[in-house]
């Protein structure tokens, strides 16, 4: 029997009443919120990642999926959406040239990671992404739909952390200050954080290895380093999510694991989740574009993981949706008349099924069951002479003989 790779995943029609739940309510929130929705591709130039996440962070050094095509071209599986979407922005000047431009997306990623709970080789995610704006309203605005997906989805242990990571001008010295820290204890770091020292030294800070957070814990604050620019900028968001309550803590270390972020940063975070305890993170890029050799365009953006929400909510219950309609017929002219029923339900935006091999009553009615049908329309030789049927509400039991156009306004109303 052939199996699935290691590190993917197939969902099934009973768990995908869950995943849709997630995945509507993002969509719901993504229209409240005038964001438009882009599909980016599967796979890209390995460049556009190495170009737009750095080539010192473990996605691009360690856990990308690279392969070359006939032409001896690298071309590698999206480890992520900001990168795809920014190299489209640019790519497509009827967008690049409106002065404000709000877009989501939804599909599978992939990195070469140790498959574990919540972290898979293929996950799926939803993002969005906000460009030509540096004014921290659109940093509120990408958090605080977010979080309205995370309140519609029922996920409620969990917590929001942001912070200011700085731009380039006050980043110099803090970050002058903080190799000095670790330089004075790099013979405790891990193996990865000795390279990070002198190459990408912020990300020092986002090590996941006790011994490294043990250190960290000393470390200089970057908050403490903060140009008044980008303080004003911190203060105001933090007054826009206090202003429309959406509860939040300041974590001075979250810097995230990718180069290309400036000033904002934040996490939702659930505890339930193990030591990969995030499942939506998110932050500002206003530098990014003009890697892409695009213009000057600020921006902000956030990526949530489907599996990780979905975990989040395995034990919750969620309605199934079922059908409107299961059609029962006992075969012959009645089997016609139920196709016409089911055809005009269907044209009639309703979702309705029948079983036309259905030899018994029982067999359908289980059928019915199994579907989560609201309702079962009966047709028999007795319905069939008299241009009538009989409806059965599945949740009551109640069930009652009516015309076919009763049925219809019915079924509409």
């Amino acid at each position: 029997m052939i199996q699935k790779p290691p590190g993917v995943e197939d969902i099934f029609p009973d768990r995908i009443d869950r995943w849709n739940h997630i995945t509507d309510a993002a969509r719901q929130a993504f229209r409240l919120h005038n964001f438009r929705e882009i599909i980016i591709p599967i796979m890209e130039y390995t460049e556009v990642f190495a170009r737009g996440l750095g080539d010192e962070t473990d996605i691009v050094s360690k856990e990308m999926f690279t392969f070359e095509d006939r032409g001896g071209r690298s071309l590698t599986l999206r480890p992520e959406g900001t990168a795809s979407v920014v190299r489209a922005f640019v790519e497509n000047g009827e967008y690049n040239r409106l002065s404000l431009n709000k877009f989501f997306y939804m599909g599978p990623m992939f990195r070469a990671e140790r498959p574990q709970r919540g972290r898979l080789r293929q996950f799926n995610q939803f993002g969005a992404e906000v460009f030509g704006s540096e004014d921290p309203y659109y940093d509120y605005e990408v958090i605080a739909m977010m979080d309205s997906v995370t309140k519609m989805t029922g996920i409620e242990d969990y917590e929001l952390l942001i912070n200011s990571i700085g731009c380039p001008r006050c980043r110099e010295e803090y970050l002058a200050k903080l190799r000095d820290y670790y330089h004075d204890r790099e013979e405790q770091l891990c193996k990865d954080c000795r390279q990070r020292l002198n190459k990408n030294t912020l990300r020092l800070l986002d090590c996941k290895v006790e011994s490294c957070r043990e250190i960290r814990s000393g470390a200089p604050l970057i908050t403490d380093y903060l140009d008044d620019e980008c303080r004003e900028h911190h203060e105001k968001l933090k007054k826009y999510l206090t202003t429309n309550n959406i509860a939040f803590r300041e974590d001075p270390f979250l810097v995230r694991g990718l180069d290309y972020y400036i000033r904002t940063t934040f996490e939702f975070v659930a505890d339930r989740l193990g030591g990969q305890n995030a499942f939506a993170a998110g932050g500002r890029y206003d530098q990014l574009v003009e890697h892409f050799d695009g213009k000057h365009t600020p921006a902000v953006g956030f990526a949530a993981g489907i599996e990780r929400m979905f975990l989040l909510i395995e034990e919750k219950e969620i309605l199934p949706r079922g059908i409107d309609a299961f059609v029962i017929h006992t075969g012959g002219e009645t089997l016609a008349r139920a196709l016409e029923i089911t055809s005009s339900l269907r044209k009639a935006g309703l979702a309705a099924d029948l079983d036309p091999n259905g030899k018994t009553f029982k067999g359908q009615f289980k059928r019915a069951e199994r579907d989560r049908a609201h309702y079962c329309i009966i047709i028999g030789e007795d319905e069939l002479k008299n241009d009538t049927c009989t409806l059965k509400d599945q949740a009551s039991g109640i069930q009652i003989t009516i015309t076919l156009k009763e049925l219809m306004e019915k079924m509409q109303a």
